[in-house]
């Protein structure tokens, strides 16, 4: 297994994922996918959900929809957190209050032109930190 890339994953919670493989029967090895098939269709599904998701944040952005911007941040927010895709989730979290035009770790409101502002850089950021992720995380179900 990789080393854990840099901050980018929370081993613990992707490691409670991973185990759910263990809990289906012996037979199953020889099933499509090995012994982790379970856990890669669910990391693949996230996979897809995220690209469609950041494919909806761009569209947001282009029409200044900063409700839409923080309800697409909540979504992505949890399906990042429940496989430890802890980057993703934090730039989610904040693209959400930054869609309610607030920046909760300075405790300020925002124009809605400097919200938007912040979730552009953002949105970069947080799909560069989405690709080392899925990079990281196709390796690994690679080398089993």
């Amino acid at each position: 297994i990789p080393s854990d890339p840099a901050g980018i994953i929370d081993m613990e919670t992707f490691s409670q994922i991973r185990e759910m493989d263990e809990v289906e029967d012996d037979d199953d090895e020889s099933a499509e996918g090995g012994a982790h098939a379970f856990s890669k269709g669910i990391v693949w599904g996230y996979f897809e959900q995220a690209e469609n998701t950041f494919k909806q944040m761009e569209d947001a952005i282009a029409e200044a929809d900063l409700p839409k911007l923080s309800s697409l941040g909540h979504f992505l927010k949890g399906s990042s957190a429940a496989l430890g895709i802890v980057k993703v989730q934090a730039s989610c979290e904040k693209m959400q209050h930054y869609g309610n035009c607030r920046d909760e770790e300075a405790g300020e409101t925002l124009s809605e032109e400097e919200a938007l502002r912040r979730i552009k850089g953002l949105l970069a950021d947080c799909m560069t930190d989405y690709e080392v992720a899925k990079g990281w995380m196709k390796r690994l179900y690679e080398e089993e």
